[in-house]
């Protein structure tokens, strides 16, 4: 037998674990059963009383969910505290609002645009900042969120409104469509919008970027030092953050037929940062778990008034002491402890040139 044939049958490799791989697969099952589920289910609630009130709540969390998955993707996995997201999603809004409002533009069109000028505005912000680290961060973005508020306020009467925004945008329309009929169709494309952005995002985790700017956010010396450009990665996910953010301000603007200048009020970031930190910082699911419950909570709790800043801050406290990583962590320890399959043991591979005990064959 020749040394190239042994070779061949001396050494098997190893199956690659796609779970660990960086483009790691979609599951064609799961995609194909959201999609379905989200397309039937705004049929059948409208069927019942209350069935329009909670297509809207699920409008409002399309909207809400895109805003702390984008927020999520640059402080929960590439580290960089920025808080200038209020302010991003303001930029889209009020970009989409002066189209329509002052040039006559489409809505349909305008909102097209109002992500790409929240991405000029993020690598404003970004070129400067992502240089610096920490606390740094966090007052450069929250300077620009006061800068955007001050401008909103007190800038053109066009962009201001006399310092209450724009309050009479044109809405989307959909021909014919009135009442609930025209609800279902906003919430199409409130889910389109949100599954663009989530599937976008799972990607870009799942991805060679995905995995860069985790190691810079774990350990930036050694991430550098095996050639990483940390300054042109996070650059890269701030453009990516500000996209989905300004999209959903636009979509907000016309869904709303305007926009307020108390958008930019301090329980606004509140609410975004509780969705990150109740369902999982860092973690890809954490988010749209989040905005589910905040959006819940604020529902339930709208009779209390301010209290209800109290108790979103209580349940902070609380899941910041007694499940500190977030409920998506938890529930999926839940899941994998009780619920889920048993993992099969991984098949072992012997060579045929191994050697091997032959007193069994005697």
């Amino acid at each position: 037998m020749s040394a190239q044939a042994a070779g061949a049958v001396g050494v098997s490799r190893p199956q690659l674990d796609q779970a660990a791989a960086p483009w790691r697969r979609p599951s064609i099952w799961a995609i194909g059963g959201g999609l379905a589920a989200g397309i039937v289910l705004p049929l059948l609630l409208v069927r019942i009383d209350i069935g329009t009130y909670l297509i809207t709540l699920l409008i409002l969390f399309f909207v809400q969910a895109v805003v702390a998955q984008s927020w999520n993707l640059i402080m929960g996995y590439g580290g960089i505290y920025s808080f200038a997201q209020v302010a991003l999603f303001a930029v889209g809004g009020w970009t989409s609002g002066v189209l329509v409002h002052s040039l006559g533009w489409n809505p349909f069109l305008a909102i097209l645009i109002s992500p790409l000028v929240a991405v000029v505005a993020a690598l404003g912000i970004g070129l400067p900042t992502l240089r610096l680290r920490g606390v740094y961060v966090v007052l450069l973005t929250l300077a620009f969120h006061e800068l955007a508020r001050v401008f909103a306020v007190t800038g053109p009467r066009f962009i201001s409104g006399g310092g209450y925004g724009l309050v009479t945008v044109q809405t989307f329309q959909f021909g014919d469509a009135i009442g609930d009929q025209r609800t279902i169709y906003l919430y199409y494309l409130a889910g389109l919008i949100f599954a663009i952005a989530t599937f976008v995002i799972w990607r870009v985790i799942h991805s060679p970027l995905g995995v860069a700017m985790t190691a810079l956010r774990d350990s930036e010396t050694y991430a550098v030092s095996r050639g990483i450009n940390q300054f042109r990665v996070r650059l890269v996910l701030f453009a990516i953050s500000a996209f989905f953010t300004g999209l959903a301000g636009g979509y907000s603007t016309h869904y709303n037929g305007g926009i307020s200048t108390t958008i930019f009020d301090f329980p606004r970031i509140i609410d975004l940062l509780a969705m990150i930190v109740i369902g999982g910082w860092g973690t890809f699911g954490g988010p749209i778990l989040g905005a589910g419950i905040v959006i819940g909570l604020n529902q339930y709790l709208v009779a209390l008034g301010d209290y209800q800043t109290l108790i979103l801050g209580l349940a902070l406290a609380g899941i910041a002491v007694f499940a500190p990583q977030g409920l998506w962590p938890l529930i999926r320890r839940l899941y994998e402890n009780y619920l889920a399959p048993e993992p099969l043991a991984p098949a072992v591979e012997v060579s045929p040139a191994a050697p091997r005990d032959t007193t069994e064959e005697l």
